[in-house]
């Protein structure tokens, strides 16, 4: 419930004003959702149609999140093929964000983090590509890679975002708008519970 109603705020208030950090551009929005407990392929299947539908950028709201309506006109005014939101993983007590580094560290949002940031990768739980990304990158764009030391799979987030970068596209993570986003589970993930050192 707290995502739909996150997602009934935001396209209230797209329809209400548009988006002011475009204000150039006639925009429409299209819901596509698809559930299935194969979520790797709802989001092959989501890229597929945003490119056959001639649209201009897919917006991942993943349905563990909450979000404030702000998040999409921040992320389109970022004019940036890839930008993602930074959020908690859910653990006790809250200590990672998903966001890493190019040399594998965690990037923290705090309450100095401001603007956007590149980064090698993030989770899909809010976030907005363009897709030209998904027609200059190969399929599958969601293929998971396997660690056989560890004998375990990746989630689809990193090996997509390896793949973009790849094809020439550079990823940055929205410090401002991960502020305004939180991941659910058995309690609400915000970014500011951290306490950092």
């Amino acid at each position: 419930m707290a995502f739909a109603a996150s997602l009934v705020g935001m396209v209230a208030k797209f329809a209400a004003g548009g988006v002011p950090t475009v204000p150039e551009a006639k925009i429409s929005i299209a819901l596509h959702v698809l559930e299935s407990s194969n979520w790797i392929t709802n989001r092959e299947k989501l890229a597929r149609a945003s490119i056959d539908d001639n649209e201009t950028h897919l917006m991942f709201l993943d349905d563990d999140m909450v979000f404030d309506p702000r998040v999409l006109e921040i992320l389109l005014g970022r004019r940036q093929a890839i930008v993602t939101t930074n959020y908690l993983i859910k653990t006790e007590p809250p200590t990672d964000f998903v966001a890493v580094l190019l040399d594998g560290q965690r990037v923290p949002t705090k309450a100095e983090s401001t603007g956007i940031q590149p980064i090698a990768y993030s989770g899909f739980g809010v976030s907005l590509i363009e897709v030209e990304v998904f027609k200059q990158t190969p399929q599958p764009w969601f293929m998971p890679d396997f660690n056989a030391e560890q004998s375990e799979y990746t989630t689809e987030d990193n090996p997509f975002f390896r793949r973009a970068r790849e094809a020439g596209f550079t990823v940055y993570v929205d410090h401002d708008a991960s502020k305004l986003v939180s991941h659910l589970g058995n309690k609400s993930w915000n970014w500011n519970e951290v306490r950092h050192g």
